[in-house]
């Protein structure tokens, strides 16, 4: 009887909890935050001069850790539930629009074109921002609903990569002139559009369970994006061999701590 009772009961919905039933939404929200409040308290400490000296380590262990994150974790986790050739062109399409968008938007949210930005009085890096950080927040949802560790993995993925770019973008403001305490607004952009991107994909996999491998097949094709097309080109000057490896190590560093912080098997 008790057995037929249960079986009355019409199960809950399982998209927006992760495999063990736990509600994801506060873990998604606060993680959505997290890269823009500690890049504004990072600004407010220590100024950007004091974090641009490790702004190159960083975004060279940002570039393996998001590269090996795409390979190892999330494009394997879309490919076990979608249609491999559907996902494929979806990923191909994801590249090009994220490349399309950067190059209208000018400044792109990454690659702080000093001129351009002058040229757009700041506009650009905000629109650029809140493009780009709109993606890492449907990037960091997709991910939780997917599997928490993955999900945490990415959210430390968003913060290296995020937080010396936002800093950079403070910086560019401040030198048009802008004072110190409005160049924030750059941060407030970047946390509305993680935000946004966040709750929206949240909200939308939570309603439509099958989504989740095309939401997960962009996120990998976001990542890979933003390592081999912005972060890895700016280092590939020849400027000798004991330079090159430091880069290399560095680079390997970020894969081997993302296998570290991924694995749950």
């Amino acid at each position: 009887m008790k057995a037929a009772g249960r079986a009355a009961v019409p199960p809950a919905p399982l998209a927006p909890f992760d495999k063990d039933g736990e509600n994801m939404l506060p873990l998604i929200a606060a993680s959505c935050g997290a890269s823009s409040c500690a890049a504004a308290l990072l600004c407010a400490a220590a100024g950007p001069r004091v974090i641009g000296k490790a702004a190159q380590p960083l975004s060279l262990a940002a570039a393996g850790f998001i590269t090996a994150l795409a390979f190892s974790h999330i494009i394997p986790e879309a490919f076990e539930g979608g249609d491999p050739h559907a996902l494929g062109l979806l990923m191909l399409i994801g590249v090009l629009a994220l490349h399309a968008a950067e190059s209208f938007i000018g400044s792109g949210g990454h690659g702080h074109d000093h001129h351009g930005a002058m040229s757009e009085g700041g506009s650009g890096i905000l629109a650029g921002t809140f493009l780009h950080t709109l993606c890492d927040g449907v990037v960091i949802a997709a991910s939780y609903m997917s599997d928490v560790h993955v999900g945490l993995a990415m959210t430390l993925a968003v913060l290296s990569h995020e937080i010396p770019h936002e800093i950079g973008d403070y910086a560019v403001l401040v030198s048009l002139g802008m004072s110190r305490s409005r160049a924030y607004c750059v941060n407030a952009a970047a946390f509305i559009g993680t935000m946004t991107g966040g709750l929206c994909a949240y909200f939308v996999i939570s309603g439509f369970d099958n989504l989740l491998p095309y939401a997960l097949a962009l996120s990998g094709a976001s990542f890979l994006y933003v390592a081999l097309s912005d972060l890895l080109p700016r280092f590939r000057a020849h400027d000798g061999f004991k330079r090159n490896a430091a880069r290399l190590i560095l680079i390997l560093a970020g894969v081997v701590l993302c296998l570290l912080i991924a694995s749950h098997d």
